[in-house]
């Protein structure tokens, strides 16, 4: 058996194995705007940091002001801003007597940005179920009604959602990765117990809690210095016995959380390492992996475009089916998420530009970089 023989074997069956997963995934994975309204409605509190977000907070605040909810409160927390986010979510909010600007001051000693303005969002908080939002989140009308439905309906204590990416053909193509890897990767369908609180998923960019669990939790003082602190405490969650569960909610839910490709590579360099447990080998590990299955195909059709290795089968017809094979679960995610069919003719490049932001991430951890985001550095090794 040849090196190359190898290589297809193990290319074309990790590619077999994602088609698959998202196959099943696809078939299992709640959609929001599938989940209706339960019979009794509790009183939410949608909570929304935001820090230097003047640009983008003002369609957030107009969309959680509008929803086609009866008894619920929008608080935005303005995380010592240096612009002028707070005059625009008040001006956003146009009197409603539902929504409130809370002015926060300089950050605390032992506290990231996030964490911080999520445990002070908390103290203000009053009701039944926290709903933490990040502030280029645009919601549909019904989506409040829908969010206590899947709370309800899916019988969790927490529950996520994956929203529809804007932004630059760049931008998009990177950040439709997170839609391709929950359909793909993350095993949606398998519930989180306390044995298994590493698939507990919670997505930062919005979050349901129930204000019992999280309190009973810690909340996000539970971990005041991490860069992924929703992931921390959807896994302190399950380990405590309560039911996390995600849920797509593209359809009626959409973010531009970086209006520059710069944004998106800083924002990636921060959070990848405690994704992975904080452990550089298995983060490059899996990027490198993913990496080499969606370009050793593209490298070996060009390798095999010389005469007398065209039209062959390892040359040619394998590598051909196996970019097929790897467009399948992207080919599926973009369109639960109402992307252009074109997007996906990207993904090879975008899971290697990943791969690359990986290096990066590892690199700065290893060398005790520090990162600025939102006017504040942090120190990626801490």
């Amino acid at each position: 058996m040849t090196e190359l023989t190898i290589l297809h074997l193990v290319v074309g069956g990790a590619l077999t194995g994602l088609a698959v997963h998202a196959l099943l995934n696809h078939a299992t994975l709640p959609r929001l705007e599938r989940l209706g309204a339960p019979a009794r409605l509790p009183r939410m509190s949608v909570l929304i940091p935001a820090r230097n977000e003047a640009e983008r907070i003002g369609a957030s605040v107009e969309g959680w002001a509008a929803q086609a909810y009866p008894d619920y409160e929008v608080l935005v927390y303005d995380d010592d801003s240096s612009d002028d986010t707070a005059r625009r979510a008040v001006a956003a909010a146009g009197g409603a007597g539902h929504v409130r600007v809370l002015r926060g001051g300089p950050l605390p000693a032992g506290w990231r940005g996030k964490p911080w303005a999520c445990h002070r969002l908390r103290a203000h908080a009053r009701g039944e179920v926290l709903v933490f939002a990040d502030a280029d989140v645009r919601p549909a009308p019904d989506a409040l009604a829908r969010i206590a439905g899947a709370l309800a309906s899916l019988g969790a204590d927490a529950v996520s959602f994956v929203p529809a990416h804007d932004g630059g053909v760049a931008v998009r193509a990177l950040t439709a990765l997170q839609n391709w890897a929950v359909v793909a990767v993350l095993p949606a369908w398998l519930p989180s117990t306390p044995r298994r609180g590493w698939l507990a998923a919670l997505n930062g960019q919005l979050i349901a809690v129930r204000a019992g669990a999280y309190d009973a939790a810690g909340g996000f003082a539970a971990a005041p210095l991490s860069l992924a602190e929703d992931v921390a405490l959807g896994r302190r969650l399950a380990a405590l016995g309560y039911r996390v569960r995600l849920v797509d909610g593209a359809r009626l839910l959409r973010c531009r959380p970086y209006a520059r490709l710069g944004d998106l590579w800083r924002a990636n360099a921060r959070n990848l390492l405690p994704v992975f447990f904080g452990s550089p080998p298995l983060l490059l590990l899996t990027l490198l992996s993913a990496a080499c299955c969606y370009l050793a195909p593209l490298v070996l059709l060009g390798l095999g475009a010389r005469p007398g290795r065209a039209g062959t089968w390892l040359w040619t017809w394998l590598p051909l089916a196996e970019v097929a094979l790897g467009l399948v679960p992207r080919v599926i995610s973009d369109r639960r998420a109402g992307y252009g069919p074109w997007l996906a003719a990207l993904h090879p490049v975008a899971v290697g530009a990943l791969a690359v932001m990986g290096i990066d991430s590892v690199l700065r951890y290893w060398v005790g970089a520090t990162l600025e985001w939102r006017d504040r550095r942090y120190d990626l090794a801490a």
